[in-house]
């Protein structure tokens, strides 16, 4: 039953990779987060971060500390990247805005 357990664990940790590292190219690639929620990306990072400290405070099974590290981490880096772009794409935006209104 354990190795059944490591498979579906790995599976997620697949399946996690595989959903967030195509969305932090993208965010990378094209530097524009605005559509992102950054409230939720907050809420995603708490937690993930609590399934983490779950994961090595009351378990000893090293693929869930995996996985939900890499959750942690993957949360962190889109969470940073919709604060960062949004921040840096403002100023830009007040500045065609102000253009079109003239």
């Amino acid at each position: 039953m354990e190795t059944l357990g490591n498979v579906l664990l790995a599976i997620v940790s697949i399946c996690t990779f595989i959903s967030f590292f195509p969305q932090i190219v993208k965010y990378l690639r094209t530097k524009k987060a605005q559509d992102l929620s950054i409230w939720s990306w907050v809420l995603w990072v708490v937690s993930s971060l609590s399934y983490t400290l779950y994961a090595v405070l009351c378990t000893n099974t090293i693929m869930l500390i995996f996985e939900t590290s890499m959750e942690l981490l993957f949360c962190v880096i889109i969470l940073i990247c919709s604060i960062v772009f949004r921040k840096k794409k403002a100023p830009q935006q007040d500045a065609d805005n102000k253009e079109n209104n003239i």
